[in-house]
């Protein structure tokens, strides 16, 4: 039997299960899992790790049937519990981290503060470079929600910590359709509309600072949009048409924008 939890998204307030060590998500605003999906299975062919890996699955609840995704619980016998970037500035500061890093009026000066403080509490190494991955990716995805509830650290019973791997995108690729990017609006209009989160809202300007600032850890990825086009149509029949050449269309175009990230010049071929 699934048991319905309190850790859900911040964008829509994201509906999340778990049951017998394996979390579900149902979609709220449009094509979540879809994007969780892609997302895991490129990450795949990329140097990203660790990261949450989902799979799509169609949930059933009082009646309904709703598209969804899960994943196997990341956390190990030896893990305590998973704390957010925010439960730790509230716990150590007594205050928000969104709040916290408002005295510094530079992306690049808000990551640098954000990394000395992590490390300082928890004892982790190079919290920059996993700063630098996670923001690489939410550039590269678009991914509008990455918000201090879901930068978090793994406590474990033995005092120390680690790094969280990397989760929730899903809302990523302009998934929200029910509000913010509903599909009579062209990609050029979701470009001008979406804004990044949690430094700045350019996903740029953050992709610059901490590229600036941690240099040891470069993301790469080696999928094309072959890979791309083989997953997308295992969801041909779940999801709509237009979304399917929506997620297409905004992958060919960040492929492009983000050449550099790749290994070859022939994952940006359409």
């Amino acid at each position: 039997m699934m048991k319905e939890t309190n850790r859900s998204s911040s964008k829509g307030n994201q509906s999340k299960w778990t049951d017998h060590g394996i979390w579900y998500k149902a979609d709220s605003l449009g094509y979540e899992a879809l994007a969780e999906v892609l997302v895991s299975r490129l990450l795949q062919k990329t140097n990203a790790i660790p990261f949450v890996q989902y799979s799509y699955v169609c949930l059933e609840r009082k009646g309904a049937f709703l598209h969804g995704c899960r994943s196997m619980d990341f956390m190990k016998p030896e893990d305590d519990k998973v704390v957010s970037v925010e439960r730790l500035f509230q716990t150590f500061y007594g205050e928000s981290a969104s709040k916290a890093i408002l005295r510094y009026t530079d992306a690049r000066d808000r990551i640098a503060y954000m990394t000395e403080c992590i490390e300082s509490l928890t004892g982790l190494q190079d919290f920059g470079g996993y700063l630098r991955m996670i923001l690489t990716i939410d550039a590269l995805f678009l991914n509008e929600d990455r918000h201090f509830h879901n930068l978090a650290i793994i406590q474990k019973k033995d005092g120390s910590c680690g790094k969280c791997p990397i989760f929730d995108n899903g809302a990523a690729l302009f998934s929200d359709i029910k509000g913010d990017y509903p599909l009579s609006m062209s990609l050029s209009q979701c470009f001008e509309k979406i804004s990044a989160k949690p430094f700045s809202r350019s996903f740029d300007e953050q992709l610059d600072a901490c590229e600036a600032l941690y240099k040891n850890t470069p993301f790469q990825a080696a999928f094309t949009i072959k890979d791309v086009d083989a997953i997308l149509k295992e969801f041909a029949g779940i999801y709509e048409a237009p979304i399917l050449e929506r997620v297409r269309e905004t992958m060919r175009w960040q492929m492009r924008k983000y050449s550099y990230l790749f290994a070859s010049p022939s994952s940006q071929q359409s």
